[in-house]
């Protein structure tokens, strides 16, 4: 296949909470790394480095010697495909125990050391992604204003030359009792972005947390405060089905194209939550295999 599909990056959530681990052997995520070029990938991101007690490595900050080194296998096997990698940072818990901001940057602080002591070498490695996740501000209980500053203020001060992607979610009706209209939406984040504007490089907001009636409103939004601020407007199209309570469904095709078409007018680069459950020829989910097919067949063939 010649063509390039309008995915070209994905997450990688091996540490997972809400979705099965697919278990799979070195050789198997080799193959899916495969599969991604094959549609046209180039980027992958790990979601989280450390979570609570897990890692991606064997860490000896967060105290995982039992740990298998996917981290150092994704970072090999992507530098001989040319591709490139974020990687994420460690959050102790979903609330990053309430709003801690003070304790998260401590233990980033150690594992950003540990990472790029073991993997700063690879030609891959071309930024950290932030793992904590909300919409807005909410000074006082999460704090994540703060969070938005202070960690990748923190990254930029370790590795200046590295970039760094956050990938939030849209505070509509769909995910928050008080939501925000596209314009509310603009003000909030312009005001968090004037104060860490340079720490910054590449905002990707979830689709999946917007109807699809606003949608286009919501994201086209973002791409003005990012245009103001020099951040690179990405988009995570979500491959999974958010309308299904059952973890582990895959999109339905007709869904995905509909926002893929859309994501095409403003969208520097579309990103995907994710390819290795949702999206590949070997995921445990046969529909993520028919959904492969389809995909393939609209857009490669």
């Amino acid at each position: 296949m010649n063509k390039i599909g309008p995915i070209t990056g994905t997450f990688i959530d091996e540490i997972t909470y809400n979705i099965p681990s697919a278990n799979w052997s070195f050789d198997q995520w080799r193959k899916d790394l495969d599969y991604m070029q094959e549609i046209g990938i180039d980027t992958i991101i790990f979601i989280r480095g450390g979570f609570e007690d897990q890692c991606v490595f064997p860490s000896k900050v967060l105290n995982t010697p039992y740990s298998d080194d996917l981290a150092g296998l994704i970072f090999e096997e992507t530098s001989k495909r040319g591709m490139k990698v974020y990687f994420g940072l460690y959050i102790s818990n979903l609330n990053w125990n309430d709003g801690d901001v003070a304790g998260e940057v401590r233990i980033n602080k150690l594992f950003i050391d540990e990472v790029l002591e073991r993997y700063g070498h690879y030609p891959s490695f071309e930024g950290w992604y932030i793992p904590h996740e909300f919409c807005k501000d909410a000074k006082g209980t999460l704090n994540f204003g703060d969070i938005l500053r202070d960690l990748p203020r923190l990254c930029k001060d370790k590795t200046p030359d590295k970039k760094v992607l956050v990938s939030p979610f849209f505070c509509s009706h769909f995910v928050s009792k008080t939501p925000l209209t596209p314009d509310e939406h603009y003000e909030e984040w312009d005001r968090m972005l004037s104060v860490s504007e340079k720490e910054i490089d590449i905002c990707a907001f979830q689709d999946g947390t917007a109807p699809m009636n606003m949608m286009s409103d919501y994201f086209s939004k973002t791409k003005e405060f990012c245009r103001k601020y020099n951040i690179e407007h990405w988009v995570n199209a979500e491959t999974f089905h958010r309308d299904v309570k059952a973890s582990g469904s895959p999109i339905p095709f007709n869904i995905l194209k509909r926002r893929l078409e859309m994501h095409k007018e403003y969208a520097d680069k579309i990103i995907t939550f994710e390819f290795s459950h949702f999206l590949s020829p070997q995921s445990m989910y046969p529909s993520a295999r028919n959904l492969s097919d389809r995909y393939k067949e609209y857009y490669l063939k």
